[in-house]
């Protein structure tokens, strides 16, 4: 039952010799073979056995002074040295008698017998350990006469493991081996939430584990996010998220066009879902605002719903996805979050146990293991009281992995262990890996509670001191290389992976090489010897010659190695077994080639020379079918592929719920444009447009208020992390926003703040953030396209014609003089031109007003006239011609890759790859960035 320590169970041992109906064993023979001896209680133990056997006779490895008197001591004899009479004929005969001796063998060079080796790092060296036995099995010796003792198992094992697995020789691993517990991950998860406030980034890991129960039987509801007979739901572009998000300096919602492509299909069960759902509701942390932010999603939501038009059948059906999934998520997370928050701040382990088996229960859906784990710790019950902190500390290394026992049969495998496991047997091959400094030797240190001199003067034969442990470390040496019959392979890793440094071998391995052929080398020569013998780079995890390779990824790289530096005609054809061994290979490889090789766009380069399938879907998204924002248009400039990416697959950068640290520009230009409807339109209510000096401190009133507002929704949303940058980033909007209010009132140009937020085709934007005179529908500009999108402010001149104008809250990046600025700027002439149709009345121009101090207050004033839409025009030409075709390739503007948001799916290296490509196929891109 795990009820007693070691020292408890050598009692009772010793206990029930006393008992007649145990004395079965009196009068037999005794062997003791190679039996470690550690502490007083064991010498009594043996004693007690020795003194009812008619024989002893017990063996202990030479070096192993503390047995040999521990046995002499309990057993009332003396050693008796058995002297070996295998000649000095090889290496390895020489370093077992020699070793740590004052001994020394004929000076000779070593035989086949030793082996000393190093390697880049101990995975590498693993590796190689593996190619080794790989090798001596071929030559014979059968897989359980073989054998890698460790000095130092923690490091080796996991290395080892994957090693052993790569190569499919089979390894009987003494202490077991570990493998990825989902449910004790998921365990840890939940309990990180806890201590990190509950919060939703460390739920959401919990949710990617899998370990979502499949039923909640004891709570007497069918499970939420389960369909009918468990069947997956499918889920496509349009009814997971009907609503774009532009990612512009306006971050306003669009339809989604009904035909998306099909391409985008996808199979997702509820609880994948609900991590979109976190990150929309804003959940962050804290009970109440888990329970608060999921509400407020819910509300969002029904609005929504509320308002869609009910012709709009996509839009109606992802918002009903989406609150089913949100109730879903509610039923499942509150009461888990609500157990979560009741754990206690300090209490003993048994209130611990209690509180953690319940949370395993109903939060696990594999809850065994880490029951059973608990379970183990049963005994603990009376320590504490203990936090949070320390309950993870000593769970975190009990269900970070499932420990997997070893097989009941070593026979048949590689045995690999601690070299005390090799005590009493022998192999014909032996591998003692690690001898590099601090790692065999490992640091000895003196024990900081009880000293090395108060052991002597307690007992001094009895504790170990730091002298006892350094005759273990030599033991250890000697065990293993006494363990091989035929055959040592010594290694070290000559590179520390995790600190980047370098590693030197340890002088164990000096005195294994001068008791093995009598010559005491330095350190430098050792590392030369050993390096000599392998050529290994650590980026490069591959032998020289493919025949040596332990797997198939081994020798394909070994090959490709051997065909860097062959001719013509030693490389044609050799390699030509990887295009038909892997698919996914080949088709990697093809595509690399035409994206590098070929001097001609190819689909590798983007939406290019499509097949029939792709331009049916393509067909859905031309000017005719669907409707565009001047935002998504602005991509196609910088890069058509980009604008592929975002316009029509809609791709967008995963997100997490976590706390902001400072307002990124989103957040600030969301701030500062909802700000500025609700300060214009209250002062067009009471009359006070257009502004005056007079009139300034009322509009500062209102900017104090509606800022004020806006900011604690928006704290509330986002939950920063240091209050004081987040009040700073705020103090700087306003004070934007009185500068910007206090110019206007100084103008006297004759433009009057008109309209705030006129939008078209957005359909699911209520009437409180848009003007009244907004549409749902698309506007159609310029032959067939459909355009939508949010103006933020439409001025009328005291002589009836108007002027758009879109805020900006960044720098003033457009260069004076911009009509298209290259096809970065649509927004003021598409805008001037949707408004003219929208209004039926003449526009005069649109501009873009950098209305910040980060902008210096400029604008760029862009006329609406013939000149400006003939300018125009080769833009628009330029994407429809590119979605007909469909020709969208991967094509950057210089510079155009480095703030780019689809990095991950293209690489940094378009720019430089596309260079050699065709140009005839972009003369119309090239024409349209030479727009002024």
């Amino acid at each position: 039952a795990k009820l007693a320590d070691r020292a408890a169970v050598f009692r009772v041992a010793i206990d029930s010799m006393q008992n007649p109906e145990n004395a079965v064993y009196v009068g037999l023979p005794l062997l003791l073979l190679d039996v470690t001896i550690k502490s007083r209680l064991e010498t009594e133990l043996i004693s007690k056995l020795a003194a009812g056997s008619a024989n002893v006779l017990a063996t202990a490895p030479h070096g192993d002074e503390r047995a040999i008197t521990f046995l002499e001591e309990s057993l009332g004899c003396k050693r008796k040295i058995h002297e070996s009479i295998t000649a000095e004929a090889s290496s390895l005969s020489c370093a077992k008698r020699h070793l740590f001796e004052d001994s020394i063998p004929t000076p000779k060079p070593l035989d086949q017998s030793v082996h000393l080796q190093s390697w880049p790092g101990e995975p590498r060296e693993c590796m190689e350990i593996v190619r080794s036995i790989q090798s001596e099995a071929a030559a014979g010796v059968p897989f359980d006469q073989m054998a890698v003792l460790l000095n130092s198992p923690g490091e080796y094992r996991s290395h080892l493991e994957e090693a052993f697995s790569r190569a499919a020789i089979p390894a009987y691993f003494v202490q077991g081996t570990t493998a990825p517990d989902p449910a004790g991950r998921a365990m840890l998860a939940l309990l990180s939430c806890a201590a990190e406030g509950l919060s939703a980034r460390a739920f959401a890991e919990y949710l990617s584990l899998g370990q979502v129960p499949d039923s909640e039987a004891e709570r007497g509801i069918e499970p939420p996010w389960v369909g009918p007979s468990d069947e997956l739901l499918t889920v496509t572009e349009n009814e997971a998220d009907a609503v774009e998000q532009e990612q512009g300096d306006s971050s306003t919602p669009a339809v989604a066009n009904p035909a998306a492509l099909p391409v985008i299909e996808g199979t997702l069960r509820t609880p994948a879902r609900w991590e979109r759902l976190l990150v929309d509701s804003a959940v962050i942390g804290g009970r109440e605002r888990w329970a608060r932010r999921l509400q407020g999603l819910e509300n969002e939501l029904l609005l929504r719903l509320d308002v869609t038009e009910a012709d709009e059948e996509i839009i109606i059906k992802s918002v009903r996805k989406q609150l089913s999934d949100l109730e879903a998520l509610r039923a499942f997370a509150l009461p888990l979050i609500d157990r979560l928050s009741k754990l206690p701040a300090r209490a003993s382990w048994s209130e611990w146990l209690a509180h953690l088996r319940e949370l395993a229960t109903n939060s696990l859906r594999q809850p065994d293991g880490v029951l059973a784990t608990l379970a183990d710790l049963g005994p603990m019950g009376a320590v504490g009281p203990i936090d949070l902190h320390e309950v993870q500390l000593v769970l975190g290394p009990r269900l970070h992995d499932l420990r997997i026992k070893p097989k009941s049969r070593r026979y048949g495998s590689v045995f690999v262990g601690p070299i005390s496991a090799a005590r009493g047997l022998s192999f014909r091959v032996v591998f003692v890996p690690g001898l590099a400094e601090r790692m065999f030797p490992r640091k000895i240190v003196e024990d900081p509670i009880l000293l090395d001199k108060q052991r002597v003067e307690t007992d001094p034969n009895g504790l170990t001191t730091r002298r006892d442990q350094l005759e273990l470390e030599r033991l250890a040496l000697r065990l293993a290389v006494g363990a091989a019959r035929e055959r040592i392979y010594l290694s070290y890793p000559r590179v520390d992976v995790q600190q980047s440094r370098p590693r030197v071998p340890s002088f164990y391995a000096l005195e294994a090489l001068r008791a093995a052929e009598g010559v005491l080398p330095g350190f430098e020569e050792i590392a030369a010897r050993a390096e000599t013998n392998v050529r290994a780079r650590l980026g490069w995890p591959a032998p020289e010659q493919p025949a040596a390779a332990i797997d198939e990824a081994e020798y394909d790289l070994a090959l490709l190695a051997s065909l860097v530096d062959a001719t013509d005609e030693e490389v044609t054809g050799r390699a030509h077994y990887l295009l038909t061994a892997n698919p996914h290979l080949a088709r990697a490889l093809r595509g690399r080639s035409r994206r590098w090789l070929l001097r001609r766009w190819t689909q590798n380069d983007g939406l290019v020379d499509v097949d029939p399938l792709a331009r049916e879907a393509i067909a859905n998204h031309q000017f005719s079918a669907r409707s565009f924002s001047a935002t998504a248009l602005q991509h196609f400039a910088s890069c058509p592929y980009r604008f592929f990416l975002s316009a029509i697959l809609r791709l967008d950068l995963r997100q997490e719920p976590a706390p902001i640290e400072a307002i990124d520009p989103l957040t600030r230009g969301s701030l500062f444009h909802e700000t500025q409807f609700e300060v214009l339109t209250n002062l067009k209510a009471v009359g006070l447009l257009p502004l005056k000096e007079a009139a300034l401190s009322n509009a500062f009133e209102l900017v104090d208020l509606f800022l004020g507002r806006l900011a604690g929704e928006y704290e509330d949303k986002f939950a920063p992390a240091i209050p004081r940058v987040w009040e700073d980033g705020i103090s700087s909007i306003k004070s934007d926003l009185r500068e910007w209010l206090r110019r206007m009132a100084n103008s006297d140009d004759g433009w009057v703040p008109d309209k705030f937020e006129l939008s078209f085709g957005l359909s699911d934007r209520g009437p409180r953030s848009s003007d009244p005179e907004s549409i749902p529908d698309p506007v159609e500009i310029i032959g067939d396209l459909q355009l939508r999108g949010s103006i933020d402010l439409v001025e009328r001149h005291v002589s009836g014609k108007f002027r758009v104008t879109d805020h900006k809250t960044g720098k003033a990046r457009a260069p004076k003089g911009t009509v298209v600025g290259g096809g970065k700027y649509l927004q003021p002439l598409l805008y001037a031109l949707a408004s003219k149709k929208l209004l039926d009345q003449p526009v005069d121009a649109g501009r873009l007003y950098y209305c910040t101090a980060d902008g210096g207050f400029e604008d760029r004033v862009v006329p609406l006239n013939d000149e400006s839409i003939q300018t125009l025009n080769p833009v628009l030409i330029a994407v429809r011609q590119g979605l007909a075709d469909p020709f969208l390739p991967a094509a950057p503007e210089k510079g155009g890759c480095d703030w780019c948001d689809y990095l991950a799916v293209c690489g940094s290296f378009e720019e430089t790859r596309t260079r050699d490509k065709p140009k005839d196929r972009l003369v119309e891109l090239k024409r349209i960035r030479e727009l002024r």
